[in-house]
């Protein structure tokens, strides 16, 4: 029905009323004859349906057959609108000077905003990018991008890369700073974490700690020394460490159900911007989303500003699945895995993981313990000469 309805907007339908003893009559002789009709609606003995403008004109000899008199009571559509518009020629000109103006005004430059500055100062990126063209009102196609980039990163050493952009009419100039790394002063290497020492490598200092050795966080690895001359420990102690994680899981869990009933909607994505073609209706109460794209029109970049998908509502409920416990257990021991693994430093080399369960009636604990090798070594600066030592 909403599809007919589509149909006829674009190709002119009128609303008509029709009036007599039977005017549903005239509704059976429409159907069994292959007209297209829809909306019928009966009001006080005065039936209104909707038809097409071209099959409105074959109705009457079925009228007069049905002895009833119908009636165009609206008219909707294109063909309607458009002659609406062509009895005032004022209005289409005007809407064409519009127009021209909007599509002139969408290729220049109304605002420009700076990121990522905090050296540098925002008035004098503007100067610069002012002189290479980029200023309130310059037309985006006498910009080159590729110049205006150079010109910003050779006027600024303190500036490290720099990339320009437009958003519409907004120009927008990010710009990364360059920033001097902070080099620790000479200092004694400890333990950050506990852990049973594997291997000591000395580069420079004394090693305090041995293979085998058992450690906790803030113990002394490598001394540094200072005789002949300022020099701090350097090195790498790595040992075995350990990670735990405690997940829980119920027996019983509530999960969503699809219950086959679904509603498809087009869409119309411009931008940022999204337009229904067909009207949703009443909504499910729980649902789930998927889309499936339909067409994409334009190239490269263009293509990423007008797109034309299906985007299908499934209706869900919610309903309790018992579950065993070897898939609690299962389930509990994937979700510690995960988290320890997200906590993982990329330095730590893993070896296994351990499990242990317990639980009750209604879920499953399950401890989980990661065993890995890594650096467990930081450097502790020594006091500055600002602090009274050195």
């Amino acid at each position: 029905m909403t599809l007919r309805r589509l149909i006829g907007y674009v190709l002119g339908y009128v609303r008509v009323q029709v009036r007599g003893k039977h005017p549903e009559r005239l509704v059976n002789l429409c159907v069994c004859s292959g007209f297209p009709i829809w909306d019928i609606a009966l009001e006080d003995n005065t039936l209104y349906f909707s038809t097409t403008l071209t099959m409105y004109k074959q109705i009457r000899p079925l009228a007069r057959k049905a002895r009833c008199v119908p009636k165009v009571v609206q008219r909707r559509g294109i063909p309607f609108t458009v002659g609406k518009i062509r009895r005032r020629p004022v209005f289409i000109l005007v809407s064409c000077i519009l127009l021209a103006a909007f599509i002139w005004l969408s290729g220049s430059i109304w605002s420009i905003s700076v990121k990522g500055n905090t050296k540098v100062s925002r008035k004098d990126i503007l100067e610069v990018a002012a002189d290479n063209g980029l200023k309130i009102g310059a037309r985006k196609s006498y910009i080159s991008v590729d110049s205006l980039q150079q010109s910003i990163a050779l006027a600024f050493p303190e500036i490290s890369w720099v990339y320009v952009k437009f958003q519409g009419t907004r120009a927008v100039i990010e710009i990364v700073e360059k920033v001097r790394p902070d080099i620790p002063g000479p200092g004694d290497i400890v333990a950050k974490k506990d852990g049973i020492v594997e291997s000591v490598l000395v580069l420079s200092g004394v090693p305090v700690v041995q293979p085998g050795q058992t450690v906790k966080k803030g113990d002394l690895l490598i001394a540094g020394m200072a005789s002949g001359g300022i020099q701090g420990a350097r090195g790498s102690v790595t040992a075995r460490t350990w990670y735990e994680v405690i997940t829980e899981e119920p027996l019983s869990r509530l999960e969503r159900v699809r219950t086959g009933r679904k509603k498809e909607v087009p869409v119309l994505k411009i931008g940022d911007r999204e337009f229904l073609l067909f009207p949703m209706g009443k909504m499910f109460e729980w649902y789930e989303i998927e889309e499936y794209p339909i067409k994409v029109f334009g190239k490269g970049e263009a293509a990423l500003a007008v797109e034309l998908f299906t985007r299908v509502f499934f209706e869900v409920q919610w309903d309790w699945r018992e579950v065993s416990i070897e898939e609690a257990v299962a389930s509990a021991q994937g979700k510690g895995k995960r988290a320890i693994e997200s906590r993982l430093p990329s330095t730590a080399k893993l070896i296994d993981f351990t499990y242990e369960t317990s639980g009750d009636a209604e879920s499953v604990l399950v401890r989980v313990v990661a065993s890995t090798i890594e650096d467990i070594g930081e450097l502790a600066p020594w006091p500055s000469d600002e602090d009274g030592g050195w």
